[in-house]
């Protein structure tokens, strides 16, 4: 699909020159996410946008949606595209909507503990600006240095102090959002649609404008820890035990490649994360660590290199120097499955000849969002698509074993009917309700299409993902 002059003019003269990009280097860098795309991507779907717009307001936002419903022309809501799911990837061109000019921290309810931000503000910074309050957040993304509020909320919001403090969702008071035709509304937890129905809904169903946050008191201490063990049986059983008996903020198991890019671990598995409370509870706690770590033949590193550790939480992806690419997914799981699913990805990692990295980061004390990485070179086109559809492989399993994906995006969206189906049909509804041109980040998260606007079957996705993993053990 191709924007016309007319609209093009239109679009300038309501937003301005300064906000409306058609620069062909420019739309090439807005094609992908921050995964990358094997090439016959490209030949499935227009992946390159027919403008860029930077709105600098809700009422910015609302001008592009109205105009865009007025010329059927597809609108692509993106943040900083950390997400690598395809989830901001046009499908069929279109309007690529940065929000990332939405970037005001608004206003700090200091009596109350309520932030009112914009959606493309980064996480770093409002962590950054509560440093001079006695508030902290309660939850944030692993991509806190360069992810957005508004793109947090918008595909997930699992992250560090989730064990603690819930979800992100549940530490949100009411967000601005703008529907597809254009309309603002204010929701919470009772309004119609609910909070619930619109986060975690990939950008299909509205756009987050502005996010009043849930703050909660800066702790009287924080204790960072960490602890090496000699195999990943053993760390996890001691996780698991740390989840029982202590009450962290975060708690991370890392196992195979990650402990090879550091010096000062030396062992198969380690895991850390941070204990926050009064300084007699967070004491007690990490007197419980010890003996826990001693019982499963484990040690605590000095607290030096656990705050190192600690303060590096944010650089998940380092190992990718490695690469120089890698391949992934994430997605949620029962805890007492995480050694069959570890085992199961260093077996795929095996057979492909691609070194694995896993994360497991511990949600609940039954559930963990674990992060299986394979490192990969997308210099070799033909081995490198051999190897996308490892990400197929192991989303298969997780699901069999009660996961399910964290995202779906572009390419995780056959797996939504299997693992999610009620979600599905819900989505689809409101989809319908909200967006009936289907304007808004069409073709993602609970159908794809091709050019020319054809349907892709999720089975004929599927099938041709399974036939690519079987070709590389012949190519």
């Amino acid at each position: 699909m191709t924007t016309s002059d007319k609209f093009l003019s239109e679009l300038i003269n309501r937003l301005g020159q300064e906000y409306v990009s058609v620069d062909s280097l420019e739309k090439l860098v807005y094609a992908h996410d921050f995964a990358a795309l094997p090439k016959f991507v490209k030949l499935l779907f227009n992946t390159t946008p027919d403008v860029i717009v930077r709105p600098k307001s809700t009422e910015h936002v609302t001008e592009i949606m109205k105009l865009a419903n007025e010329y059927k022309i597809p609108v692509i809501p993106r943040g900083s595209a950390t997400w690598g799911f395809g989830g901001t990837v046009p499908v069929k061109g279109g309007i690529i909507l940065d929000l990332t000019g939405l970037n005001r921290i608004i206003h700090l309810d200091e009596k109350n503990g309520l932030l009112t931000v914009e959606c493309g503000v980064v996480w770093e910074d409002v962590i950054r600006f509560l440093r001079k309050t006695c508030w902290e957040l309660p939850t944030y993304p692993s991509s806190a240095l360069s992810s957005t509020v508004g793109g947090w909320a918008a595909t997930g919001g699992i992250g560090y102090g989730s064990l603690k403090y819930g979800p992100f969702v549940k530490n949100v008071v009411k967000v601005t959002a703008v529907l597809p035709d254009g309309r603002v509304i204010v929701v919470d937890d009772n309004s119609d649609p609910s909070l619930s129905q619109l986060f975690g809904s990939e950008g299909i169903l509205c756009v987050f404008t502005e996010l009043t946050l849930k703050m909660v008191p800066k702790n009287e201490a924080e204790m960072p820890f960490m602890a090496n063990f000699s195999n990943f049986a053993n760390a996890l059983m001691a996780a698991q035990e740390v989840l029982r008996l202590t009450r962290p903020h975060s708690l991370v198991l890392r196992t195979f490649g990650f402990v090879r890019t550091k010096d000062y671990v030396e062992s198969d598995a380690y895991f850390f994360g941070c204990f926050n409370d009064n300084r007699r509870d967070v004491y007690e706690q990490y007197l419980k660590l010890d003996s826990i770590v001693n019982r499963y033949r484990g040690y605590l590193v000095p607290e030096d290199e656990a705050r190192r550790e600690w303060e590096e939480r944010f650089y998940t992806l380092r190992i990718k120097k490695w690469g120089p690419s890698i391949l992934g997914n994430e997605f949620i799981i029962p805890v007492h499955k995480i050694l069959d699913m570890v085992r199961y990805c260093w077996q795929l990692g095996n057979q492909a000849h691609l070194d694995v990295e896993v994360e497991v980061m511990f949600i609940s004390k039954d559930e963990a969002l674990m992060f299986p990485l394979f490192l990969c070179d997308e210099r070799k086109p033909i081995r490198y698509l051999m190897s996308a559809a490892i990400a197929k492989k192991v989303l298969d399993v997780a699901i069999k074993v009660g996961g399910r994906p964290y995202g779906y995006g572009l390419w995780n969206f056959p797996f939504m009917e299997i693992a999610e189906p009620e979600k599905k049909r819900e989505l689809e509804r409101m989809k319908s309700t909200l967006d009936s041109q289907n304007l808004l980040n069409p073709g993602k998260t609970i159908g794809a299409e091709v050019m020319l606007g054809l349907p892709l079957p999720g089975k004929l996705y599927s099938t041709f993902m399974d036939g690519v993993w079987v070709l590389r053990k012949v190519i």
